[in-house]
């Protein structure tokens, strides 16, 4: 090994060399490139490492000359290593700290989403900006790759690992692994997670307990609590949820205008951003109501699902019903019946219904 011929005497005389070129003319002479991390430090004045110990190679061993850039590899575990046994003080990057759990959440929720991504990906560059926006890390602690696409790439993959359904890259860590265990099975929270992480909110304190017995809270049906669908019209969901909000209210005034009390429900889960809303309930004909802004068939399928879901928390079952801007097709109508639940779809002169 080239290295173990340098002596302290040799690089001490490689370091009065360096004084009296000037840095410039030294790499250029022996044909080194700038040190990107390591340098020796002496006082208050930094060489570079790597062209140094090549060139007090050739002060211990003048048969052999000096090391060429290429003769030998720089680093931690080669240059920096010996030296520091030779008694010379030396300067490493900085490395890149672990992944908080804060970090592991944003990348486990783009997982779960888009599954491993190269890191050409536009959505891998977006988190690597992230991450970086983030103020958990002193930035005197980070090194130039740090949170890059290419490390954010790989993080996925650790996840990808971890998942018994999918095969990805190992040597993940242990905080990987518990993130993974505690978020993997509710998305839900979660998306919530993710969602306070990038909004500067910090984790919740802890995930909320499964829910027992939900308390039933009616609420007002003008109460903006809108929950997101998405369909596969580029933009349709934000156009469906206004003619949503717009359909639910002209049938709250229909309804009342026939003397019946109208509310809204609230499912409280527990935690931030945990309550589920139905859009409507006609108490006095114990109706439960889910209303989607268009007839879609995976907007209706959706309504079904939710329908199904706020019932199983009602003391006493209420009948389940379908709000439609208009009427659909019979095949839509026969899967709603089939529920059972009923189906109402607005016209010119007010609501009808099958």
């Amino acid at each position: 090994m080239p290295l173990k011929d340098v002596t302290a005497q040799g690089v001490e005389h490689a370091l009065l060399e360096f004084d009296r070129l000037g840095r410039e003319t030294f790499l250029r002479q022996y044909r080194f490139g700038p040190a990107r991390g390591y340098f020796l430090i002496r006082g208050e004045h930094r060489y570079d490492s790597k062209a140094v110990v090549g060139v007090a190679h050739a002060y211990d061993r003048p048969d052999l000359g000096p090391l060429r850039p290429q003769d030998f590899s720089g680093g931690d575990a080669t240059v920096a290593r010996h030296l520091e046994s030779l008694g010379f003080d030396v300067e490493r990057p900085p490395r890149n700290p672990r992944w908080t759990e804060e970090e592991l959440v944003l990348a486990l929720d783009l997982y779960l989403r888009s599954g491993k991504l190269e890191d050409t990906d536009q959505a891998v560059a977006e988190l690597s900006r992230v991450l970086r926006s983030l103020e958990i890390h002193p930035k005197d602690r980070r090194a130039e790759s740090f949170r890059n696409a290419s490390g954010v790439a790989t993080k996925l993959a650790n996840f990808a690992e971890i998942n018994p359904n999918d095969k990805g890259l190992p040597h993940y860590g242990k905080l990987d692994k518990v993130v993974w265990k505690r978020y993997a099975s509710d998305e839900d929270a979660l998306a919530a997670a993710a969602s306070a992480i990038r909004q500067g909110l910090g984790l919740p304190a802890e995930l909320p307990d499964e829910p027992g017995q939900v308390q039933v809270i009616e609420v007002s049906v003008e109460a903006q609590h809108v929950e997101r669908f998405h369909v596969s019209i580029p933009n349709k969901d934000v156009e469906a949820t206004r003619s949503e909000q717009s359909l639910v209210l002209a049938f709250k005034q229909h309804l009342e205008s026939q003397g019946h009390r109208v509310t809204r429900h609230e499912y409280p889960l527990g935690g931030p951003a945990r309550s589920l809303y139905c859009d409507l309930v006609d108490e006095t004909e114990h109706v439960l109501y889910e209303a989607k802004g268009d007839v879609l068939r995976t907007s209706v399928r959706m309504a079904i699902g939710q329908l199904l879901d706020y019932r199983r928390f009602e003391e006493s079952p209420p009948r389940l019903a379908v709000l439609l801007p208009r009427q659909p097709v019979r095949d839509v109508i026969d899967l709603i019946r089939s529920v059972p639940a009923s189906v109402v779809w607005r016209t010119e002169n007010g609501f009808e219904g099958a």
